[in-house]
């Protein structure tokens, strides 16, 4: 049986609505965390840009920035614990691909 921990945070704006979710899924292999974050809606888009991606209120996308730190954070801690309990170097973690490395020597 193969354990995974799935971790996501709701990201809310300054009247406490939902503005985005950062979600990511961890083995405990050695692998880096990559949170999938998930924007949505419009209500925080202002305009578009030539190429057609929207441009964000800056202190939306500040706060995304800002709650993506902090989970990406939460994520490495957690899948350190993980690697830990699979007898996987927690270290790994920390350099992207690394676990590859390892696992292919």
């Amino acid at each position: 049986m193969n354990k995974i921990v799935r971790l996501i945070k709701i990201v809310k704006d300054n009247k406490g609505n939902d503005i985005a979710t950062i979600q990511v899924d961890l083995t405990g292999d050695g692998s880096t965390p990559d949170p999938l974050t998930a924007i949505y809606g419009y209500g925080q888009i202002i305009g578009f840009n030539d190429d057609g991606s929207p441009i964000y209120d800056m202190e939306f996308k500040q706060r995304i920035k800002d709650e993506e730190q902090k989970f990406m954070a939460e994520a490495i801690k957690e899948q350190k614990k993980l690697c830990i309990e699979n007898g996987v170097d927690p270290d790994l973690v920390n350099i992207l691909n690394a676990e590859k490395k390892v696992n292919n020597e």
